[in-house]
């Protein structure tokens, strides 16, 4: 079975401890806990010493987010080398903890005394003030590490478990394996995803003379610690290594942390733990079955609880045949909140905060190559047709197609124009051809204005509706309602509005049933990948007032609709839970083409919905300017850089109450981290922000738009 999760090459991200957690500076291992800090600290440079890793600091103050899972009594100790400053302030929690003193150029271990009563488990920070310097530009000091010591009664000395010292090749009876090395007590725990059928395989044996105990267990918050497997280990002579293959299906779904320890072992020996490997079966060995055309069509404003299955009573056929002829992935989120970000996603495969377009003014920078783009290199014919102002050709999405054809809502062109583009198109494209098709068609869905005429307007519910809106200037109403310091929405208008969402959904299904004739008419349809999304719904929450853009990176708001037709109609009826989002489908598409994407794009939704399992390691980021929303499974950490983030669990309603930080830190700082890594992996890629020249036309369309 493949590796789901390799603790030696993720143990920059786990936490080593030895008598106290250690803070490994200068290392990879602290990247993504200076709190609450969603990038590298400019102030604080690793460099080489003494064949170790330090951290030069140059920054007055540095703070570190760390967990405990029980009360204890605690002291701080660190390797220093001072520079410009000889002393430094310990805070807990923003709290004075006590002071370390140390001298100019000279290396030495210093310690605070320990505290006076036990730290209370949770989530905590330990900080350091530099005292003095900052009159130059000489660092404060350099440091090797940091130690939240436990008191207990051992003489010896202090071992740094640092990563170099931790991590190291061993072979006993000539069988070699890449080993944690633990002295004891000490242990390594790690946050993950426990995918089904997930098993734990590690090899076990001691180093040096004597032996010890190695155990591993499972911990999920709020349940008691789920023991896997313990061994008593031999070392000298004896030295051999034991192999385990453990189960995890008890914890499977969660968010669990992995200990590997070694409570205990007699001196001078270490317990070792040789390729400890979390496995899992594939998700599926299938990829989508190949297709001639793959054909997108986006849907603006619209979230799932409009449409079928989660809406069984609404008279919407071709929703109802999509979802029974194709695949509902029914936990499908959107990367951002504002609708040219999520379309940039679409075409190019990359998140927001890669492909640089995070507000309604950018453009789609010109450097990233986009499906269009690679499509036409392989010689597949495409065309692009767009009812939506924010992929209009001042944003940057006219690049790359052979035919891009977009409708303002200043003209009378109806909301589905889009689609019929697309059916007069595959037309031209059907019959004997054989190239390879792709098309994108984003229609305005749910979105004003309206197309219903006067008479069915004054038909409309509420009866007698004297109110400000109308179909044509819907938008701009909406927008007026939006200045306003305390908006009121009338419940007249709120459901004249209803009334005319109703009538755009059924105009839009109509459209959607002239696409899929189109498709079986050209004989095109079991060649067909067929996919059928939104961009982000409608509104973050229900009493908003719908259609801001942007909207708060709210579950409501990032919760969009997704039907997939693969090909040949495989998989058809299937409802799928895990979680995907916009660059699954990117890949998606590419892959049904036969073309390759950017590296690391997303994941093949036909494998996925083959087994309907996630990946493991498969939290999901939103991201707008310096906000973030982090889902992994039912949790969600939310916030922005410099301030301390929420925790909650989401509803199936999209609701996030209460903030369960306190209750469940090992989670909200596993969040943390991948977040960080997440916004790592974005700014190493991130082209230059580049603005849109709003023409005159583009102007009038964003005004009738409602921005």
């Amino acid at each position: 079975m493949p590796r789901v999760f390799d603790v030696i090459n993720n143990l920059a991200r786990c936490d080593v401890e030895h008598r106290g957690l250690l803070f490994d500076l200068g290392s990879p291992a602290v990247e993504g806990l200076e709190a609450w800090r969603l990038g590298p600290n400019a102030e604080v440079a690793a460099v080489e010493r003494e064949g170790a890793s330090w951290a030069r600091v140059s920054a007055r103050s540095l703070s570190y987010a760390f967990t405990l899972d029980r009360p204890q009594p605690l002291f701080v100790s660190a390797r220093v080398r001072g520079l410009a400053s000889r002393s430094a302030q310990v805070l807990l929690d923003g709290k004075p903890f006590g002071s370390l003193a140390f001298s100019r150029n000279q290396t030495r271990i210093v310690s605070t005394p320990p505290a006076a009563a036990p730290v209370p488990p949770g989530l905590h920070t330990l900080g350091l003030r530099w005292q003095g310097g900052g009159r130059g530009a000489e660092p404060f000091a350099e440091v090797d590490w940091l130690r939240l010591g436990v008191a207990d009664d051992d003489p010896s000395s202090f071992a740094a478990p640092t990563l170099r010292d931790v991590s190291q090749n061993v072979a006993l009876k000539g069988v070699p394996h890449r080993a944690l090395a633990l002295r004891a007590p000490g242990r390594v725990r790690c946050s993950l995803g426990v995918a089904p059928e997930a098993r734990l395989r590690v090899s076990v044996g001691a180093l040096g003379a004597g032996e010890g105990e190695a155990e591993a267990r499972l911990e999920a918050e709020g349940e008691p610690p789920l023991s896997l497997r313990g061994e008593r280990v031999a070392g000298g002579d004896q030295a051999a290594w034991v192999d385990w293959d453990v189960p995890l299906s008890a914890r499977e779904g969660r968010v669990v942390t992995l200990e590997l320890s070694a409570p205990a072992a007699t001196r001078g020996a270490r317990v070792l733990f040789g390729d400890p490997t979390v496995v899992a079966p594939p998700v599926a060995g299938a990829h989508a079955p190949r297709a001639r055309a793959a054909v997108v069509v986006v849907l603006t404003g619209v979230d799932p609880g409009r449409l079928p299955p989660f809406a069984p009573d609404k008279p919407l056929p071709t929703f109802d045949a999509l979802a029974r002829e194709g695949v509902v992935f029914q936990a499908h989120r959107a990367p951002t909140s504002v609708t040219p970000g999520v379309m940039a996603s679409l075409v190019t495969g990359l998140s927001p905060r890669q492909h640089a377009l995070e507000d309604a003014f950018a453009r789609l920078p010109a450097s990233l190559p986009t499906i269009a783009t690679l499509a036409r290199d392989a010689s597949a014919h495409t065309a692009m047709f767009t009812a939506n102002p924010a992929t209009f050709e001042a944003f940057g999405f006219a690049r790359g197609w052979d035919r891009f054809v977009a409708h303002s809502p200043v003209a009378p062109d109806l909301g589905t124009a889009p689609l019929d583009d697309l059916v007069a198109w595959l037309g031209e494209q059907g019959g004997g051809q054989r190239s390879r098709l792709l098309a994108v068609a984003h229609t305005r869905g749910i979105h004003p204005p309206f197309d219903v005429t006067p008479g069915e307007f004054a038909q409309m519910p509420p009866q007698e509706y004297s109110g400000p809106l109308d179909p044509r200037r819907a938008g701009q109403v909406l927008e007026r309602y939006r200045q306003k310091r305390a908006p009121k929405w009338a419940d007249a208008d709120a459901q004249r509005l209803a009334a005319l969402v109703d009538a755009a959904l059924v105009r839009t299904d109509r459209g959607l049933s002239n696409l899929l004739d189109a498709l079986r008419k050209t004989e095109l349809w079991n060649d067909t990948l067929l996919v059928v999304t939104g961009d982000v719904a409608s509104a973050a929450e229900p009493d908003a007032l719908p259609f801001a853009e942007p909207q708060e990176l709210g579950e409501r708001a990032l919760r969009v609709p997704l039907y997939v037709r693969f090909p040949g109609g495989a998989l058809a009826g299937k409802r799928v839970s895990a979680p995907t989002t916009t660059v699954d489908l990117t890949r998606t598409v590419l892959a049904a083409l036969g073309l390759e994407g950017p590296d690391g794009a997303g994941t093949d939704l036909y494998a996925l919905a083959s087994r309907d399992v996630a990946p493991a390691e498969r939290p999901l980021e939103a991201t707008l300017g310096d906000r973030f929303a982090t889902r992994w499974g039912p949790l969600r950490l939310s916030g922005r850089e410099g301030a301390p983030p929420s925790l909650c669990r989401v509803g199936d309603d999209g609701a996030c109450p209460g903030d369960l930080l306190s209750s469940m830190p090992r989670a909200a700082l596993a969040l943390w981290r991948w977040t960080y890594d997440h916004e790592a992996l974005g700014l190493g890629r991130r082209p230059k922000r580049e603005p849109a020249t709003i023409d005159p036309d583009t102007a009038a369309a964003l005004a009738v738009w409602g921005r």
